[in-house]
């Protein structure tokens, strides 16, 4: 038998279906719903929905949606949210920005896959490898790891990394000149110690010493030749721009940040453009090896022509 309890004047409205599952609107303008003698819905004065709890937070097991916009999910153990697509693979969750999508995640080949739309780079998770992506499928060769302003730090690998070093896919192979033999020569002298300003900022006088050469010394010892360094893979210059901004942190505090874009046509009016120069320390190393071959193939022939006297 359904009961209902109505207390008119602003009081409180109860439908009782069986004495443990009922609809409740009380004075605060909270409306629960209980089923088994246990509150299961709760849609607050706001307008906030929460599931298997009762209070507003990230705290307490269940769920709630914020009229802002945006949810959250709470579990003792085992994954919070699982979305389920029933065919072999394509978009699980689409990401948009403005109602305009920029991304999402998928289910390639069984794999997890994280792309973003269009002519753009994307990452698959697969079993020995993780996969770069771009404009939809395996790319090779045209997705880096970071940029010049978004390196990463260190890399802990078993095995140094593998270079395509495949005739077929090269051409214009030639020994180098005399002018290139004496850059070599000049760069081969350029190696010094120095340390990193911001391991300095960070760690004082315990910041370690490294070694190498400056980039700006070797692009000076290509033009000393009347080489242009920029021609050469083993020297590098990255330009992109810049601009400091604000944002509001989770505690609704106004924080400092900096945007940076790649390409001067996706900065906006007043980015500053900023280049740091670079070295592949492998092509370095292998055009100086050109150079001691040279040298050394000289001595040999200077001390056998001595030795023959």
């Amino acid at each position: 038998m359904t009961r209902s309890n109505v207390q008119l004047g602003g009081q409180e409205l109860k439908l009782d279906a069986d004495g443990d599952t009922s609809i409740q609107v009380n004075t605060d303008d909270v409306l629960v719903v209980d089923t088994a003698g246990s509150e299961r819905l709760r849609v607050d004065a706001s307008g906030n929905v929460l599931i298997g709890k009762t209070a507003l937070n990230n705290t307490d097991v269940g769920a709630r949606f914020n009229v802002g916009g945006d949810a959250s999910f709470v579990k003792s153990g085992g994954a919070c949210l699982k979305l389920n697509r029933t065919s072999s693979h394509g978009g699980v969750i689409e990401i948009l920005k403005d109602n305009t999508a920029v991304g999402q995640l998928d289910s390639s080949s069984g794999n997890l896959l994280i792309r973003t739309n269009g002519n753009k780079s994307g990452v698959r998770f697969d079993t020995e490898s993780f996969t770069p992506f771009k404009n939809g499928s395996e790319a090779d060769g045209t997705v880096d790891l970071g940029f010049a302003s978004g390196k990463y730090g260190q890399l802990f690998a078993v095995a140094s990394s593998i270079n395509t070093s495949d005739k077929t896919e090269k051409q214009d192979i030639e020994i180098f000149t005399d002018a290139e033999m004496k850059v070599a020569k000049k760069v081969s002298a350029l190696f010094k110690k120095y340390r990193w300003k911001t391991a300095v900022a960070e760690k004082g006088d315990s910041a370690r010493v490294h070694s190498g050469v400056i980039a700006q010394e070797v692009q000076s010892a290509f033009k000393e030749e009347g080489l242009d360094a920029s021609k050469y893979g083993l020297w590098c210059s990255d330009t992109w721009w810049e601009k400091d901004d604000t944002y509001i942190d989770d505690d609704g505090k106004e924080q400092p940040t900096t945007h940076k874009w790649r390409k001067k046509e996706e900065a906006p009016s007043g980015a500053t453009e900023v280049t740091r120069l670079g070295i592949r320390y492998a092509e370095l190393i292998s055009f100086i090896c050109a150079y001691n071959e040279q040298r050394f193939a000289s001595i040999e022939a200077r001390l056998t022509a001595l030795e023959s006297k």
